[in-house]
């Protein structure tokens, strides 16, 4: 079936200037042309009824989206579906791995309805994630494009050891085999736990873990399937450490100068997760030693995403929080509070972020020949970022998305936190 998205304006996402009175024809799952002008609907019509224009066939429904504005679908790059910050009620450490992967389609399913049409998930325990991607891509159930990680790899004792199904080896032997094993079991990407970080206690975000040895064995293995290495690191010392051993995604991140320009040189990407240490009311509900290295940390990590900015870093997005649907949004706004334009932010949660996963060529962008992963928003979000909230159509692969949740499902935050 042809689609006619009428009566809009275009945002593309590839720096160009919005377009106004567009007609976007999607044919089949794919873009085939963005039309000037609108088409013309009935009085009697209603948004998203079939309807046959003069001059065309039966097979073409048009919509009309009433001066609302069209995007490319939003992206998630840094996020673990199963989890829970805060976790108030100590689910993770009582549930079992059922009731987790249960809660990971769950939140993949409420941000597709909120326009992210695309998540990659880097760290999840259980292969929860590489089944929740099978499911969606048989068309099992509707939910958003995934690349997963499956599970993060620490040091003995390192972050996030004991959570997420993270995997502690020691010395690129063990290594290898971790990486070797996560691919086994369908990992599009491979994520490792350079630094210390927030979330897990009796360690500080500069301190470094990995060594050099390391990094580089699991950089060979994914190198050799073509896979790319995210990195989680927040001192400067580990993200330089972490791009000579052959990082391509920096997370989170307090950056120098001197990591920029390695960045810039290794062709390298950065997913800040701003808010983690900007979003004040999310952090006050942290324990208090996650509160302190959190706030601990604001300065420079605002300082160094802006650096990064200037100098021309590939920035996506992501927020390391759930649920997904609510803190992507959030990490939007937060990118714009600390000072980036919101034509850059919502470039880097579309294009760029498509980029990361590695399918630009056919996502992340408004454009002839993408396939047709759109969403649309009742005001401009060049105006005002937070109309990344005021969803009014989702599109996936050609297919509208249902935004009403089942009757009688339960809010995610009054179920778990």
């Amino acid at each position: 079936m042809k689609t006619l998205l009428t009566n809009c304006s275009v945002i593309d996402c590839t720096g160009a200037a919005t377009k106004k009175d567009v007609t976007v024809v999607v044919d089949g799952n794919q873009i085939e042309e963005l039309r000037p002008g609108s088409v013309e609907v009935p009085e009697s019509g209603a948004s998203a009824v079939p309807y046959a224009p003069v001059g065309t066939h039966d097979d073409t429904r048009v919509i009309d989206l009433q001066g609302g504005y069209l995007l490319p679908g939003f992206w998630e790059v840094h996020t673990h579906l199963g989890d829970l910050i805060p976790d108030p009620h100590n689910y993770l450490e009582t549930e079992s791995l059922n009731d987790y992967v249960i809660r990971a389609g769950r939140n993949a399913m409420d941000a597709l309805r909120s326009g992210i049409t695309g998540i990659r998930c880097v760290g999840d325990d259980g292969f929860s994630d590489v089944a929740w991607k099978r499911a969606f891509n048989k068309g099992v159930m509707m939910g958003p494009r995934l690349f997963v990680c499956t599970k993060g790899i620490s040091i003995t004792g390192g972050h996030g050891h004991g959570t997420l199904g993270a995997l502690e080896v020691d010395g690129p032997m063990e290594m290898r085999k971790a990486v070797r094993d996560n691919i086994k079991h369908g990992a599009d990407q491979i994520k490792l736990m350079v630094t210390g970080g927030i979330m897990t206690e009796g360690e500080g975000m500069d301190e470094s873990q990995f060594l050099l040895d390391e990094i580089q064995a699991a950089s060979e293995v994914a190198r050799q399937k073509g896979i790319k290495l995210v990195v989680h690191t927040w001192g400067a010392k580990g993200v330089k450490t972490a791009l000579r051993g052959g990082a391509n995604s920096i997370e989170h991140g307090l950056l120098d100068a001197e990591a920029i320009e390695m960045l810039l040189d290794k062709e390298a990407f950065y997913v800040p997760t701003i808010c983690a240490t900007q979003d004040v009311d999310f952090i006050n509900e942290l324990p208090e030693y996650q509160i302190e290295k959190a706030l601990g940390a604001a300065t420079a990590h605002r300082e160094g995403l802006l650096m990064a900015v200037e100098a021309g870093v590939k920035i996506a997005l992501g927020s390391d929080s759930t649920p997904t649907n609510e803190f992507n949004k959030r990490e939007f706004e937060f990118m714009v509070k600390v000072g980036i334009s919101p034509m850059d932010t919502l470039i880097a949660g579309t294009r760029t972020s498509a980029d990361l996963c590695g399918v630009a060529h056919d996502l992340g962008t408004v454009e002839s020949g993408k396939l047709a992963d759109l969403v649309v928003l009742g005001s401009d979000p060049l105006a005002d970022i937070s109309a990344v909230r005021d969803v009014r159509l989702v599109m996936k692969d050609g297919h509208l998305v249902n935004l009403q949740p089942q009757e009688g499902v339960v809010d995610y935050f009054e179920l778990y936190c």
